[in-house]
C-alpha cells in the first residue's frame, strides 16, 4: 500500500475552498477514512493547518491514533538539511530562495520538510503546486517549488485529483 504526504495546501483547499464542513459532510465522514488509511501527516504541516480552529478540532476528532498517523518532521533532520544544501547549489534558485522569510530553510516552512521524508520513506507527495516552466540559471528564481525538487529527487509528486484517482476515491 502507497503512503502520502500532503502538502498544507491541500488541506486548506479542502477545508478552506472546495469542501467546507457546513456544505460537504459526506466529504468529511469519506476523508477521515482516506487520512488514517493512506497519509502521513507531518507535525510541521500540523502546525501549518492549525491556524483553523475547525479544522483541528476535526483532526482530533477523526484521527484513529494521532501515533499512527502523525509524525515528528525533525527525525528527518539529516534529509532536510541535505535538500536545502542540494538548492543552495543548484544553479536554478538564487540567494532569496534561501533568505526568504517563507524560504524553504525555515524550519516552521513544510515544503522542504516533505522533501526530505519522502527522499527517506519513499512517500509520494499529494500538491496543487505547479512546477516553475522557466526555470534555468539565466534567471535564477527566488522560489522553490515543491514539483521541480521532488522530480529532481526521483520522488513521486501528484495533484490532488491523481491522489483521488490512485486510492479510489468517489464520493
Amino acid at each position: 500500500m502507497s503512503l502520502y504526504l500532503l502538502d498544507t495546501n491541500i488541506y486548506i483547499n479542502f477545508y478552506d475552498r472546495f469542501y467546507r464542513f457546513e456544505h460537504f459532510p459526506g466529504f468529511w465522514n469519506v476523508f477521515k477514512d482516506i487520512l488514517n488509511e493512506f497519509v502521513i501527516l507531518p507535525n510541521v504541516v500540523l502546525d501549518e493547518i492549525n491556524k483553523s480552529p475547525e479544522f483541528h478540532n476535526w483532526l482530533n476528532n477523526n484521527l484513529k491514533s494521532v501515533n499512527s498517523v502523525v509524525i515528528n518532521h525533525k527525525t528527518y533532520a539529516e534529509q532536510w538539511a541535505d535538500v536545502i544544501q542540494y538548492i543552495a547549489e543548484h544553479p536554478c534558485y538564487s540567494e532569496k530562495a534561501l533568505t526568504d522569510a517563507n524560504s524553504w530553510t525555515r524550519e516552521r516552512v513544510a515544503d522542504g520538510w516533505l522533501i526530505a521524508i519522502a527522499k527517506k520513506e519513499g512517500y509520494t507527495i499529494v500538491t496543487d503546486e505547479l512546477s516553475n516552466p522557466n526555470l534555468n540559471a539565466h534567471h535564477p528564481s527566488s522560489s522553490v517549488k515543491i514539483p521541480d525538487i521532488a522530480k529532481d529527487f526521483n520522488i513521486q509528486c501528484i495533484s490532488m485529483n491523481a491522489f483521488f484517482k490512485k486510492i479510489g476515491f468517489k464520493l
